[in-house]
């Protein structure tokens, strides 16, 4: 374990960690992910279906339930990481019972695309992780309830009560949903309290189900469960061309005006983190739920306004290589600090959802390296953590397939294939690990728990169990070869050893 590590598990130590996991009634019955997963959004899965599916609504879910079970057929694959959006999910506002105006079912809620994953995995014997999304992913009929701020960039005026604003050029706009995609304030309380509703309804529906190990933590986000903002810095603005930072702090000193410590400061993104992270524990119960950092930048920074907050320990380590965006970093490991001082009968976990070959391997920048400083953390603490490829290593777009599996990228790997760049890629998954040095990365003793692919990266293992283009790098192996051995090594760092299998090809 480096120096860095070391000095951070001591100081987090003085954090009280044992609260948040002696409330369990059983912590031996939570349930935690392990091994490798599939990862698929629902919404995409259903764009790549073959023509013959969209013959119905019916002929969708038969060809959905068919790919899931495909997947999970695979060994080396614990089962589904399924992204869906809150839209998708819930047509209609929970008062439409009243007032039989529901669409979808007779309570406004269609699950039925969540139901194929969960029957498939209970078929299989298998687990599900579920990220669904809120943000610019809420729904249409919330966003009516909600007044605009955007009468503050035009008219200089908007509601007391505003609560949505209107970003454009923010990372990850091909995940939106709208329109433009319309942002609701994190902190907003029709908002909030819409959200928090469903998860009960989730809650209510899956909480039972044996499948279902893990959530990811959402609510104060944009486009996804990482803690990616539209921000000056990610080059994204206010729909009238304000740099994101500054419509931020306009729309922070309209919303509490009296309140002039929140003033350059993400102090209000650290609060609705923490109120997130409070409604989770609250809501469900023996599962596992993670929280998804990213790197340390993607939150509005204003520098040199505000000193970090002196009991964050971990902004030491994990934004030790930061030199721009402090205050961003800060406000990630500030939340990070409190969800391990979180009360709560579940397990926690973090994890990246954007790992590649050239992820930074050492603490310093949040990230992958981010994730294993907690999960180095000595009892009675007992954090989990694990990664995504950010795309598939299988991508048939060139910049993309470079950019996953190239540990120089943006220089291009001449030789690189599939193979090699998940190979790649594992190397700095399995870095600092027991089970590094196959990887060819440096050998130590933190565990980490589980890795999520691409599910086309699956089908392409499953298609292809000799290798296309042989790599003496890694003696010929095949992508389906790689994830036996990922599989397999996760077991046995979590002490549940079984056979290797034999190579796919022969």
């Amino acid at each position: 374990m480096s120096r860095k590590i070391i000095g951070i598990v001591a100081s987090i130590m003085f954090l009280s960690i044992w609260p948040s996991i002696s409330r369990a009634d059983d912590w031996k019955s939570v349930r935690r992910p392990l091994g490798v997963y599939a990862h698929i959004d629902i919404a995409l899965a259903i764009k790549e279906l073959p023509d013959t599916c969209a013959a119905s609504t019916a002929e969708v879910h038969a060809c959905l339930r068919n790919l899931y079970s495909g997947l999970l057929s695979n060994a080396a694959i614990s089962g589904l990481t399924v992204g869906d959006h809150w839209d998708a999910i819930q047509l209609s506002d929970s008062l439409c019972f009243f007032s039989r105006s529901c669409s979808g079912s007779f309570d406004g809620y269609d699950w039925s695309y969540l139901d194929d994953v969960f029957v498939e995995a209970n078929l299989a014997h298998k687990s599900v992780q579920l990220i669904i999304t809120p943000g610019v992913d809420a729904p249409q009929w919330l966003f009516n309830k909600i007044p605009s701020c955007d009468g503050l960039f035009t008219t200089g005026q908007a509601p007391y009560d505003c609560g949505k604003v209107t970003f454009v050029n923010f990372p990850e706009v091909q995940r939106a949903d709208g329109n433009p995609p319309i942002q609701p304030l994190p902190w907003n309380r029709v908002y909030n309290e819409a959200w928090w509703d469903f998860l009960t309804h989730l809650n209510l529906r899956y909480d039972r189900n044996p499948a279902f190990v893990s959530i990811a933590v959402a609510g104060p986000i944009c486009a996804s469960d990482e803690f990616i903002l539209p921000t000056s810095a990610n080059g994204s603005t206010q729909l009238k061309g304000l740099p994101a930072d500054d419509a931020w702090k306009t729309l922070v000193q309209h919303s509490f005006p009296f309140d002039s410590e929140l003033f350059d400061t993400d102090q209000v993104f650290i609060d609705s983190w923490k109120i997130t992270i409070d409604a989770y524990e609250n809501i469900f119960r023996g599962i596992t739920l993670f929280l998804s950092p990213d790197a340390g930048n993607d939150f509005p920074d204003y520098p040199g306004s505000r000193p970090p907050h002196r009991d964050n320990t971990l902004f030491a380590v994990d934004c030790s290589s930061v030199n721009n965006e402090v205050m961003s970093c800060e406000a990630k490991t500030e939340i990070l600090s409190y969800f391990v001082r979180a009360y709560g009968p579940n397990q926690k976990s973090t994890q990246v959802g954007g790992m590649t070959a050239g992820s930074l391997e050492t603490p310093g920048d949040i990230g992958i390296a981010g994730v294993k400083v907690l999960t180095a953390l000595p009892p009675p603490a007992f954090f989990i953590g694990g990664a995504e490829f950010d795309f598939a290593a299988s991508s048939t777009n060139p910049q993309l397939f470079q950019q996953q599996g190239c540990p120089k990228f943006p220089a291009n790997c001449g030789n690189l294939t599939v193979e090699l760049g998940a190979y790649n890629t594992l190397t700095v998954f399995f870095y600092d690990t027991p089970a590094a040095a196959f990887y060819g990365g440096a050998v130590g003793t933190v565990p980490i728990q589980y890795l999520g692919v691409d599910y086309t990266d699956v089908v392409y293992a499953q298609q292809n169990p000799c290798a296309p283009s042989p790599n003496k790098t890694i003696n010929g192996m095949s992508l389906q070869d790689l994830l036996n051995r990922a599989s397999h090594d996760l077991f046995a760092m979590a002490g549940r050893k079984a056979p290797l299998p034999p190579s796919t090809c022969h």
